[in-house]
């Protein structure tokens, strides 16, 4: 199974994790099981790097006009 990157944001966590699933669907899922009625998006896992994850993240957070609390 190939590996995904997947973002996800709710009120109780912003993030970024890696899951094996056969298809972005799946990996989603896998992920809301977790973060229940969080937004998700999953990409190709090797699009998402420790260099450019924390940067991903912001611009996919950007778009979903997600407001984080500092």
């Amino acid at each position: 199974m190939p590996p995904f990157a997947v973002f996800f944001a709710d009120e109780a966590a912003v993030g970024v994790t890696r899951v094996e699933a056969p298809d972005a669907a799946t990996a989603e899922a896998m992920v809301m099981e977790e973060h229940p009625g969080a937004k998700v998006h999953a990409v190709d896992g090797a699009t998402v790097t420790e260099e450019n994850r924390v940067r991903m993240l912001g611009a996919w957070l950007r778009q979903q006009d997600f407001q984080m609390q500092r």
